[in-house]
């Protein structure tokens, strides 16, 4: 079985992109991949001396929600894995628990 990574993009006016990241062999490597998205966009949002909080509001604001799907084209859940949780968990990594 194949996994799809793709991330939903929110936008201010109330439209929604979706961008396909990636086909994998395992769910753990679409993970993987869900994690360096999260990664980037805690990359691209973080400013310098912004608070952990800050910056998780950021994420929550402006970036996009990875989510998955098997190859027979289910979108499913991964339990193993919450972008949010990993996005916080990151954002204090990042900020030194500011």
């Amino acid at each position: 079985m194949k996994f799809t990574l793709s991330v939903l993009k929110r936008s201010p006016n109330a439209q929604s992109t979706v961008r396909e990241v990636g086909n994998y062999d395992s769910l753990d490597g679409a993970i993987t991949a869900a994690k360096g998205v999260v990664d980037e966009a805690l990359k691209r949002l973080y400013v310098a001396g912004m608070s952990a909080g800050q910056l998780v509001e950021a994420y929550r604001s402006a970036a996009e929600a990875p989510y998955f799907a098997r190859d027979d084209d289910q979108t499913m859940n991964a339990n193993s894995f919450n972008h949010f949780q990993y996005a916080k968990a990151r954002s204090e990594e990042i900020c030194g628990g500011a």
